[in-house]
């Protein structure tokens, strides 16, 4: 009896991994487009929960400068979320403070989501 593969087996095998390839191509880029918006989803909400703790913060109580960072973790992701305040100093005053957020995965050096605003006292 002979061992091998048949000149048809062959290229049976080789017919199915022609049609198996490019959908599994695809739904591998499916799945990496899926994650990355999950990330950026996470960061979203992130970064409005951190300004929403914020709006309940006194003004003058906020620094002037600099920036702190804190790690939260959400759905088994740890996530940086980095806040500085007046990075544009024409922007903050006795009343006002200019503060951006930025949210990372892990130690990721490029933010998954950035956003600035300017908190003013009302009176």
């Amino acid at each position: 009896m002979k061992r091998g593969l048949t000149l048809v087996e062959v290229l049976v095998a080789l017919a199915i991994l022609a049609l198996i390839g490019p959908i599994l191509a695809g739904f591998l880029g499916y799945l990496r487009v899926n994650t990355r918006t999950e990330l950026r989803s996470q960061a979203v909400t992130l970064a409005q929960e951190r300004l929403e703790a914020l709006r309940l913060v006194d003004i003058t109580s906020l620094p002037t400068s600099g920036c702190q960072e804190a790690d939260q973790t959400r759905a088994g992701r740890t996530y940086r979320i980095r806040t500085c305040y007046c990075t544009q100093a024409v922007l903050c005053g006795s009343g006002a403070r200019h503060i951006r957020v930025e949210v990372y995965l892990g130690r990721e050096a490029a933010p998954l989501y950035t956003v600035e605003t300017v908190y003013t006292k009302l009176e």
